[in-house]
């Protein structure tokens, strides 16, 4: 494997000459990931941002420096412009952990929690714009393009948007705390019985459930965790204190907002497999309804009903006009 020669320069300057590369999976943005392995039998993780996202890897050294003191995260160990060296945490995530093993991935949920209380006691940090009702609603327009009218094809969309905004500016006025904004179990690291936190670059201040949707929401693992063992971690987080209410109403904003990122990753990268992220998420936003009677009328409107399969066909028919077009366009 070949590293871009940005990266291979910085690797050389740093750590000499003697070392493989292993290739990671990547997220959703475009950054790329290796493993850097030693002689030794050591090995580290590198980030390479490309030209496009290069300020990321400035937003990415702020928060790191913002958060180390109480975040448990992957120590940096050399930087430039262009890369990123850490402290190798391993693959296995609690995500993979609890589909394992649910009895042992619940202790560690309650671990996460600590960890995240922990990570909210660095305070206010300013290195990313704090939450606010015009960014959650921008988040659900996203959803209202490429889920309900780009995927879905469903019509009278704009009757969704009074709805989203009345959702908005009531999560604007929950208390606010420092935020990871993706704290899910895929970005948590298992190695050692010891937890790192990962791609933590968009932190921001924000609701005080936020986190706590996506830990105990994202992905699908309310299906593993149940709404008992859910509520029973969300309780374990509030200490004592009601939280029930604006936990299901920033899930809910939360929710719909993923369906748009799963929905635009397959229709504008061709990522086809963040479809299978939508049933599950789906039933989240059910939930919510549950919850929110004030909200009953968004289930009128936002398509709750979704085929797997007409979605795959969908999005590959959306694929396949965009290569032609680009093919006469040459």
């Amino acid at each position: 494997m070949t590293l871009p020669d940005e990266a291979a320069a910085f690797l050389r300057e740093c750590c000499g000459d003697q070392w493989t590369v292993e290739p990671l999976p990547g997220d959703a943005s475009v950054r790329r990931y290796y493993r850097i392995r030693f002689p030794d039998g050591s090995s580290q993780m590198l980030a390479y941002y490309p030209r496009e996202v290069r300020a990321q890897l400035e937003q990415f050294l702020d928060a790191y420096h913002a958060i180390l003191e109480h975040g448990s995260v992957p120590k940096m160990l050399h930087h430039s412009d262009a890369a990123v060296l850490q402290f190798d945490a391993g693959d296995e995530t609690l995500f993979d952990l609890l589909h394992r093993d649910r009895e042992r991935g619940v202790l560690l949920y309650r671990q996460a929690i600590d960890a995240l209380v922990t990570f909210q006691r660095t305070g206010e940090v300013t290195v990313n714009p704090p939450f606010a009702s015009d960014f959650f609603f921008k988040e659900l327009e996203m959803t209202r393009e490429f889920y309900v009218d780009k995927l879905m094809g469903a019509g009278e969309s704009r009757h969704l948007v009074p709805i989203f905004r009345k959702l908005t500016d009531k999560i604007q006025q929950h208390p606010y705390v420092l935020c990871h904004r993706d704290y899910h179990g895929q970005n948590i690291h298992i190695l050692n019985n010891t937890l790192f936190i990962i791609d933590y670059q968009d932190l921001r201040m924000g609701p005080d459930t936020y986190d706590m949707a996506s830990l105990l929401r994202d992905r699908g693992v309310a299906r593993i965790l149940g709404e008992t063992t859910e509520i029973e971690l969300l309780d374990y987080y509030a200490r004592g204190e009601n939280l029930r209410s604006r936990y299901f109403e920033t899930l809910l904003q939360r929710s719909i907002k993923i369906i748009g990122t799963f929905s635009r990753q397959p229709i504008e990268r061709a990522r086809i497999h963040y479809l299978d992220f939508i049933p599950p998420t789906l039933e989240s936003v059910e939930r919510c309804l549950e919850e929110l009677p004030e909200f009953a009328e968004l289930a009128q409107i936002f398509p709750l009903q979704f085929s797997l399969d007409e979605a795959r066909r969908r999005v590959k028919g959306m694929i396949d006009a965009s290569a032609q077009d680009h093919a006469a366009s040459r």
